[in-house]
């Protein structure tokens, strides 16, 4: 019996996911309505992924549009068994490698920056945008896996667990290629900031 027993909260941490996993049984089904619930529950977690893997609006837009009419089409074959987010990770890495082999070109970056918040003064904003280029630019060095992975977990917040889920790479590689990549970002980082 662990702490979250004594607390009562294991039974309620599992429910989105017995939740998640219903929507996505009765999808595959069929059912239109619990794919539209699904959307709504994961399009900005798949959004985030899309734009830092491409750095742009537009691509990450069109890319989260094809991620989920391929889930939509490939429901049937959906394994209720995996996490429904990992089947979406899993779609929208294929399509993000498709979209970087077709060598489109990209647009620059002050195109891809979101809308920044004016509440900060413009020199807050300047140093903000700054790193965001900085880090954003030491990313995209990294290795394809690497990205994926500081992506899913420093951005996304996903667990070691759930990246595994999606990699299919045992829990204990993705932790060490995540300590070799941060180590890597690290070096990155300071070479981007001695420019």
């Amino acid at each position: 019996m662990g702490a979250d027993d004594l607390n009562g909260s294991a039974g309620s941490a599992d429910r989105p996911a017995d939740e998640e996993r219903d929507l996505a049984t009765r999808a595959a089904g069929g059912d239109r309505r619990a794919f539209a619930a699904l959307y709504e529950l994961h399009l900005d977690a798949v959004y985030r992924y899309a734009f830092y893997r491409l750095r742009t609006d537009a691509e990450a837009a069109d890319v989260t549009s094809d991620v989920f009419h391929r889930a939509l089409v490939a429901m049937p074959t959906y394994e209720p068994r995996r996490p429904f987010l990992a089947f979406l990770y899993g779609i929208a890495r294929h399509v993000v490698a498709d979209r970087l082999r077709s060598a489109r070109p990209q647009a620059s970056f002050a195109e891809a920056i979101a809308h920044p918040s004016d509440a900060a003064g413009p020199e807050a904003t300047a140093v903000r945008l700054d790193d965001a280029r900085r880090l954003r630019s030491a990313i995209a060095r990294l290795t394809p896996l690497q990205q994926e992975i500081v992506i899913l977990r420093a951005i996304e917040g996903r667990s070691t667990k759930e990246i595994a889920a999606v990699t299919g790479k045992p829990e204990s590689t993705i932790r060490g290629i995540h300590m070799r990549a941060l180590a890597a970002l690290r070096e990155l980082m300071r070479d981007e900031a001695a420019r």
